[in-house]
């Protein structure tokens, strides 16, 4: 298995890994998240691998996509309530349903891994809908724990 960085020629096969995805998240939120659009989600991967911010990884062997994540740099400066750091927020992992368990998504992690040492982030965030277990499971077998809770509820807008 290679990892190598994304360019923005990889957007099309990120999209398509990230896909079903979406459409997990749509169908378990759809108060959240749109129906797959792959025209949109293209263009969004494109400007995604543009942004200086951004870095994707990509996991392949013999040609194969195996697996993707995206991660962005974030700068918090010093202030009263908390001390400046760089976090590394992982954005994305998708991993092909016919490749996981096969630890496409660890050698992922291990780039993340590498790219926050490199940009001296003091950690690697990321967030998780409630919703998905074995996400949860995945991320806290390599390392994730929960720091926060954040909270939602609905409230009816000014229009309704």
């Amino acid at each position: 298995m290679n990892i190598r960085k994304a360019v923005v020629d990889d957007a099309e096969v990120i999209a398509n890994l990230g896909a079903s995805i979406q459409q997990m998240h749509h169908e378990q939120r759809p108060d959240w998240f749109r129906p797959v659009d792959e025209i949109a989600i293209v263009e969004m991967y494109r400007d995604r691998l543009l942004d200086p911010s951004v870095t994707g990884f990509i996991a392949e062997e013999d040609d194969i996509v195996l697996g993707f994540v995206m991660a962005e740099v974030h700068v918090r400066p010093d202030s009263p309530l908390g001390w400046a750091q760089t976090t590394l927020y992982l954005e994305q992992i998708g991993v092909a349903p016919s490749q996981r368990r096969r630890g496409v998504g660890h050698e992922l992690f291990n780039a993340v891994g590498e790219l926050a040492g490199h940009v001296s982030a003091r950690r690697i965030v990321l967030t998780t809908w409630e919703f998905n277990l074995d996400a949860h499971r995945f991320f806290e077998a390599e390392g994730f724990e929960t720091e926060m809770r954040r909270m939602s509820m609905p409230w009816p807008s000014s229009s309704e």
